[in-house]
């Protein structure tokens, strides 16, 4: 037990570091690449990379068509919606921001569980929802004061970003159990970009890829075979070990990392707001992964 536990500590640390590099290398990227061109790359080269490590596992692919609207709806609030989304925002905001709002996925997971019955209210889980949205508030506070239109815009379009994930998330783990984290990922990410191909090709044809520095490329190198790759294959294999509503302890893990990883390479130095609306939006995660020991009466839809 003591293993099992070890070894999905050691996954959710994983993910924290891929996430945080995701974070920074799509910043890169976005500020050298047109963020359309950026996703389609991101999905071919995603496709290779599981691909291949399909034909090294020699892992044998099955699909039931009675899961086919299903898997749709999967592939297009998480891999196509999500991806472009958070393609497009990091043209305007910075990297520490898009973990901190992404941290609300679980609360809002919480409340999709509520509403479907799967899971009670309690007051516990209003007051981790009140502090995570006050966290956010604090981090994005400043930018509202001022006005930063462009770094608002950014951070809209990662929280709608956020919930096309939570909504992926919410629905997914019995299809993880049923195909395999690398099957599905490998089949909703081909489902992606047979989706996006018409828009993608345009935009990679218009695109000038002769003003792209090394950075960028390796930034889209490390965004098709660890972020759509890797992540989607590490998270799956921790929500096989978790529930869904448990992504909290995944997720309390990344604003930290990026945020010491992205002032370390210079995109951003760091804010008392950022600082401080991490530690709530971590608090509220592990108020809202205890045990709920009072339901709260809510009324009826």
């Amino acid at each position: 037990m003591k293993d099992h536990k070890g070894f999905t500590l050691l996954l959710i640390f994983f993910q924290a570091i891929l996430i945080a590099f995701t974070n920074i290398a799509a910043r890169q990227a976005a500020m050298e690449i047109d963020p359309f061109v950026i996703s389609f790359l991101r999905y071919l080269i995603g496709i290779l990379a599981l691909g291949s490590i399909i034909l090294i596992k020699r892992t044998k692919l099955r699909f039931e068509w009675a899961d086919f609207k299903i898997l749709f709806f999967l592939m297009f609030m998480g891999m196509f919606c999500n991806q472009i989304l958070f393609a497009q925002a990091l043209r305007f905001t910075v990297p520490s921001h898009p973990p901190m709002i992404y941290a609300l996925t679980p609360i809002v997971i919480i409340f999709i569980d509520i509403i479907r019955k799967a899971k009670i209210a309690s007051k516990q889980i209003v007051i981790a929802s009140i502090l995570s949205f006050i966290g956010v508030g604090i981090v994005l506070g400043k930018n509202i004061l001022i006005f930063n239109s462009g770094i608002l815009l950014g951070d809209g379009l990662i929280f709608i970003a956020m919930i096309c994930w939570a909504i992926y998330t919410a629905f997914s783990k019995p299809f993880v159990h049923k195909y395999g984290a690398l099957q599905l990922a490998f089949m909703l990410i081909i489902g992606a970009a047979v989706l996006y191909a018409p828009w993608g090709v345009h935009r990679f044809i218009q695109a000038d890829l002769s003003i792209v520095t090394w950075k960028g490329w390796l930034s889209i190198a490390y965004l098709g075979i660890f972020s759509s790759g890797m992540v989607y294959l590490n998270y799956f294999a921790i929500l096989k070990r978790i529930e869904p509503t448990q992504t909290g302890l995944i997720i309390s893990t990344h604003p930290p990392a990026t945020i010491i990883l992205s002032v370390i390479l210079g995109y951003e130095v760091f804010q008392w707001n950022v600082i401080a609306g991490t530690l709530l939006i971590i608090i509220a995660l592990w108020i809202a992964q205890k045990k709920i020991k009072e339901p709260l009466n809510l009324p009826e839809i």
